[in-house]
């Protein structure tokens, strides 16, 4: 009887061993992947810090994204950050946009993703900023705000493309953006900074300003504080 048991478990135990060494490549392979995709998203986030990419380390990130993407071509992640490397490029002058694939490329991270709201902000951002095409991107920038309509990278794109767009906005168009500038004031100190330099760069300071005084329902206290004393400090004191 223990001679059978014995058996039993070696014959378990091997099997078990069989699986992981099968898993094995498929593991090595993931981890790659993944290792490849911390590159470049390494650049990004340096990038990010207003350090402008050099042909180096833009060659470099597009390597690293493009070899994690080769390896994983299901990640949505990895589509994101390939595009957003290659969005890069073209920002600095490094490469030509190519429409097709960054459209390929966002819509299959959205098909793998469906309910993930930076798919759809990221998309709406290329379709308005690279493809100057604001009736497409709306409709995008809607359905992130359905999934995620509090997440920093979804408010930014929002406010973002809506200042940008401001005059050829409709009035609907307008109330969307204006909400969302409305719950980024009441978010952390980093949203709120970006909702002030969005709309210094756009110099809407006056009309966001303006919205803000007579917006029901009213903040909070500590929303109001910051409102007054920061953002529209200048716009409060002349009136």
């Amino acid at each position: 009887m223990n001679k059978i048991t014995l058996s039993t478990r070696r014959i378990i135990y091997s099997l078990i061993i069989v699986a992981l060494l099968g898993l094995l490549p498929i593991l090595l392979q993931k981890g790659f992947a993944n290792a490849y995709h911390f590159k470049s998203r390494y650049y990004i986030d340096q990038w990010q810090q207003s350090s402008k990419p050099t042909l180096i380390q833009y060659t470099n990130a597009l390597l690293a994204a493009n070899y994690a993407f080769s390896l994983d071509s299901k990640n949505p992640h990895y589509l994101l950050t390939l595009a957003k490397v290659m969005e890069w490029g073209i920002f600095s002058k490094l490469a030509q946009s190519n429409n097709s694939v960054f459209n390929q490329l966002y819509l299959d991270a959205i098909v793998q993703r469906p309910n993930w709201p930076n798919a759809y902000s990221d998309y709406a951002y290329n379709l308005a900023f690279i493809q100057d095409d604001i009736v497409q991107a709306w409709p995008y920038l809607e359905q992130a705000l359905h999934y995620g309509p509090y997440t920093p990278e979804v408010m930014h794109q929002v406010l973002a493309i809506g200042f940008a767009y401001w005059p050829n906005l409709t009035v609907n168009q307008k109330k969307l953006v204006f909400t969302t500038a409305k719950n980024a004031a009441s978010a952390n100190w980093l949203m709120r900074n970006d909702l002030k330099k969005l709309t210094k760069q756009y110099q809407l300071t006056p009309l966001i300003c303006t919205y803000f005084k007579y917006s029901i329902p009213a903040f909070s206290a500590n929303d109001e504080q910051w409102i007054k004393q920061d953002m529209c400090l200048n716009e409060y004191s002349e009136k």
